[in-house]
């Protein structure tokens, strides 16, 4: 089982801002993902199949140490979260193309979140 540290970004809050919390992933020191607001796990999963990693991956506390929890890279690469009006965040199946429409070619790439 592989190591990646979860670091969480604290934004100040804002008037209209849905997210108050960022998160990157790190693997062997290198940040894989960075500052992901959807669900952070996942897009690292994406970036680790990328790599050819697979099997299960622990996710740990940057700040702390401590485990918070584990994935499966090959079914989490599959996976994002969605949150609707009506219902709260649940996993739904990854589509590629949903998300590639969506940004311009100057946008950042999807699992590197909002630029600092």
């Amino acid at each position: 089982m592989i190591e990646c540290r979860l670091i969480v970004h604290k934004t100040p809050p804002t008037p209209g801002r849905r997210y108050v919390y960022l998160y990157s992933v790190s693997y062997e020191g290198e940040t894989i993902v960075n500052r992901s607001h959807d669900d952070a796990a996942c897009d690292a999963a994406r970036a680790l199949k990328a790599r050819g990693i697979a099997g299960k991956a622990l996710m740990l506390d940057d700040a702390t140490g401590k485990p918070r929890y584990v994935i499966n890279i090959e079914k989490a690469a599959k996976m994002t979260v969605a949150e609707g009006n009506a219902d709260g965040p649940r996993f739904v199946k990854w589509r590629e193309s949903q998300y590639v429409s969506s940004h311009s070619p100057e946008s950042p790439p999807l699992g590197t979140g909002i630029p600092e």
